[in-house]
């Protein structure tokens, strides 16, 4: 799954494959594990092969607002605090039992010390990362909660049926009522 993903970004040779690879460990975590806790400095990326992560933070009334639902076949990181090695306010848990693979900052400054080509491939990826995010953003930012929940419908099913409809409902920025209001329109409909 890790080899597709990175095939998507380009070509690499077998010998490049490999090394990334050989610098890539799996990880896994129970439900309700959390993978980053605030105050933490992030200290690796992620990618996701089974399960859901919930990556949130907390207003300023101390309530959790959930800012993304990390799901299989996604690479992940807190950008911010991993590049810059500042603590993170945010936090992320596991939903489910959850498997990933990791890259460790220590590790990935080797790789992009000791191959040029990787160091390029994976500044890329970051790169397609970032846009991808800020595209979402722009995207969320322009649909009704209805409009955002059928987004999510169409593009990962499985996330509304297995994540919690109080983290849902957060997700796509309304209340637990309103997103059951919009379940029962869309279910008559």
């Amino acid at each position: 799954m890790l080899r597709a993903y990175f095939n998507g970004f380009g070509a690499l040779s077998e010998a490049n494959m490999d090394f990334l690879l050989g610098h890539i460990h799996e990880g896994s975590l129970s439900k309700k594990q959390k993978l980053i806790q605030a105050n933490q400095t992030v200290g690796s990326i992620y990618f996701v092969t089974e399960g859901f992560l919930h990556y949130y933070t907390h207003n300023d009334f101390g309530n959790q607002v959930t800012l993304k639902i990390i799901a299989p076949n996604f690479c992940w990181t807190i950008m911010d605090s991993f590049f810059h090695q500042r603590p993170t306010l945010d936090e992320c848990q596991a939903l489910s039992d959850v498997r990933f693979h990791e890259l460790k900052k220590s590790d990935f400054l080797k790789i992009k010390a000791k191959n040029v080509i990787l160091s390029n491939f994976i500044q890329n990826i970051t790169e397609q990362i970032l846009s991808a995010k800020a595209l979402e953003v722009r995207k969320q930012l322009s649909m009704s909660a209805e409009e955002r929940y059928l987004d999510i419908l169409n593009t990962n099913p499985k996330i509304v049926r297995e994540v919690p409809v109080s983290i849902l409902a957060s997700l796509i920025g309304t209340s637990r009522e309103t997103l059951h209001r919009i379940r029962r329109r869309l279910s008559a409909a």
